[in-house]
Formats: C-alpha cells, sequence, structure tokens
C-alpha cells in the first residue's frame, strides 16, 4: 500500500514542477536558518541522546519512545511514572509495533534489548520536557488528517495549538523529503477546508533540535511564488489523479 512517505520519497516529477526550488542548496539554508537548539535553553533539562552501540532496532527504539511520550500525556503522568506501570508499557510497545507493521509489513523478530530499552525511555523523557517548553494550550499526539484520492486518513505526529510537528529521531538534518511528508499533511487537512495549522515544525529528541516556521513562507520560498492555497490544491488534484493511481504499484 502506498504511503504519505512513498509519496515523499517518489514522484520526483510532480514535486521538482511543484516545489522547483526545494533544492539540496535550500535545504542546507533550512537546516542552517531555522534549527533551534533545546539545549541552549537556560536551566534546560533537555538533552541529547546519542545512539549506543547495542542500539539495532532504531525505528522501533524510536517509535516505541514515540508511544510512550504519547501515553504519558494522554494519562497525564510522566514517563518516569509510566514506566513503572508494565500496562502502559505493554500498551505503548503493541501500539509502536502495529505502527511499523502498517509501513513495513513483514513480521519480523521485534524484542528489544535492555539497553534499547532505556534508550527508547530516555528518547521518550525528551518529549516531557520539549512540551513543557512549548508551554502549549492543545497538545495532541497523531492527529488524524483526512485522505484525499489514492492516499487514506493518516497520522501525522504532533500538534501544539497552531502548530504541527513532525518528529524524526534520526542523526542526520532534516531532508527534502521530510518537508514533502509534511506539506503533504498540512495540504490534507487544508483540503477540508478548516485551516488547522498555520506553524509547521520538526522536532528531534534524540538531538535535542527543532524547527519551527511560517507554513506561508515556506510554501513561497519553495514553490516559486505560489500561494499555500495553490500549492495544497496542486497536491491534492495529484492524490487524486486516476492516472496515478492506476500507474502506481500497491
Amino acid at each position: 500500500m502506498i504511503s504519505e512517505k512513498n509519496i515523499a520519497s517518489e514522484f520526483k516529477g510532480f514535486w521538482s514542477e511543484s516545489l522547483p526550488l526545494l533544492t539540496p542548496s535550500f535545504v542546507r539554508v533550512f537546516n542552517e536558518g531555522n534549527l533551534s537548539d533545546l539545549t541552549d535553553y537556560p536551566c534546560s533539562e533537555i538533552r541529547r541522546v546519542p545512539i549506543g552501540l547495542q542500539i539495532e532496532k532504531h525505528d522501533l527504539v524510536a517509535e516505541f519512545a514515540f508511544q510512550l511520550a504519547r501515553l504519558a500525556h494522554d494519562k497525564s503522568i510522566w514517563v518516569e511514572e509510566l514506566k513503572l506501570n508494565n500496562d502502559y508499557m505493554d500498551s505503548a510497545y503493541s501500539r509502536a509495533i502495529s505502527f511499523l507493521k502498517k509501513y513495513q509489513g513483514e513480521e519480523r523478530n521485534v524484542a528489544l534489548n535492555v539497553e534499547e530499552i532505556k534508550d527508547s525511555l530516555a528518547l521518550a523523557e525528551q518529549y516531557d520536557y520539549f512540551l513543557e517548553k512549548q508551554k502549549g494550550t492543545n497538545v495532541e499526539f497523531s492527529p488524524a488528517v483526512a485522505g484525499a484520492g489514492f492516499l487514506g486518513v493518516c497520522r501525522a505526529d504532533l500538534s501544539i495549538d497552531n502548530t504541527l510537528y513532525e518528529v524524526k529521531t534520526v542523526s542526520r538534518n532534516i531532508a527534502g523529503k521530510d518537508i514533502k511528508q509534511l506539506l503533504i499533511y498540512l495540504a490534507l487537512q487544508y483540503s477540508t477546508g478548516q485551516r488547522r495549522w498555520v506553524n509547521a515544525g520538526f522536532y528531534n529528541p534524540r538531538k535535542a533540535h527543532f524547527y519551527k516556521f511560517s507554513i506561508d513562507h515556506l510554501v513561497y520560498r519553495t514553490s516559486g511564488g505560489k500561494s499555500t492555497s495553490e500549492l495544497f490544491s496542486d497536491v491534492i488534484d495529484f492524490l487524486c489523479s486516476r492516472g496515478v493511481e492506476i500507474d502506481t504499484a500497491f
């Protein structure tokens, strides 16, 4: 099944036409100009969580950490409290496995070793600190975004007030495909007629970095002057194209 991640990584013809200025040079400047280091905050408890030698299941560790943070928020408790409850830990782990199966499909050995569990908990704690610093009044993990065309209902990562954050628990900088994936979520939400987010960003709990920027400004800069409504209409039209649906291997 095709996903928003596939769409962001492939279909180069569509993206180069819609976002001609989303070049490697732009992405490099974007990383330099929009990155905020959370460890620079005064008296910050936020820290970097480097990948240890015994961390092998990177995707599962990242998703388990996200689901731990999500459950802690939903239950209004800290991750430190969450880890004392086996039922909560099992629930977060099951959610992580289900999510990865949706995108990766195949069955495999997914048992985490002791160090991977510790790493997941350390990453989850960073969400606690990040949310505390943002001081948002309306926080939602995994907000649902309506589908369009051949793309079904999606789940974005993290909504804080009028800002949608995509979480990237990676060692690299933000890439062009990450920006495209975020724009897909924003276009889908925009197509409902209710503009929920006016800002967007990225959060990396491993590197203790976050980015926040105006959606309109990003669209204008990467599309060569299009309005947000024009670009998002192009994205929706593309997703609803019968030709793309027929030519794509699901």
